[in-house]
């Protein structure tokens, strides 16, 4: 496992950011720079973000990697989603949003299933001081644990108040 220090990035360096409309957290607006700085350094040709909600993840990653196939869905059983989810991707993104799934290794399954061999799993983790105002922590151990079964090893943790984990598919 590598623990790299994020480099601190300038929300202005980023093109088209819609962070302040979005949501006027400092905590959520540092995972997304730590998301899209990962997604800089991770090779990929297609993307799904699952759990989009508003799709903000899913449009500026469009913004940042034209020309690259990315996609969203909201429920992690990938529900009416799933007819466009015979593809395979080669990064799944996760943020703020596997705390939430109440069957987890059934996510995990289904996220193995639609990820090209030597693909990526990059999920950003909610800060564990906030469990005080109903936000599940999910301790990466047990995603350690639970993702294992299922060819996805984790390669690196960026820590940085909340938590970026990174998996990869064997």
């Amino acid at each position: 496992m590598n623990h790299v220090a994020l480099q601190p990035i300038q929300v202005a360096e980023r093109p088209r950011w819609e962070l302040e409309a979005f949501h006027r957290s400092p905590s959520l607006r540092m995972d997304l720079v730590a998301l899209f700085t990962m997604l800089d350094e991770l090779p990929f040709r297609s993307m799904l973000d699952v759990g989009s909600r508003t799709g903000l993840v899913v449009r500026e990653a469009r913004g940042l990697h034209p020309g690259r196939r990315i996609d969203g869905v909201d429920r992690f059983d990938f529900g009416a989603g799933a007819r466009r989810l015979r593809k395979r991707y080669d990064v799944m993104t996760a943020v703020h949003a596997l705390n939430h799934v109440p069957h987890l290794d059934q996510a995990a399954a289904r996220m193995a299933e639609h990820l090209t061999a030597g693909g990526h799993v990059v999920v950003v983790n909610p800060n564990p001081a906030f469990t005080w105002i109903g936000i599940e922590y999910l301790d990466p151990r047990t995603l350690d644990h639970v993702m294992a079964p299922h060819g996805l090893r984790r390669v690196r943790r960026l820590e940085y108040g909340n938590e970026l984990l990174v998996y990869r598919k064997n």
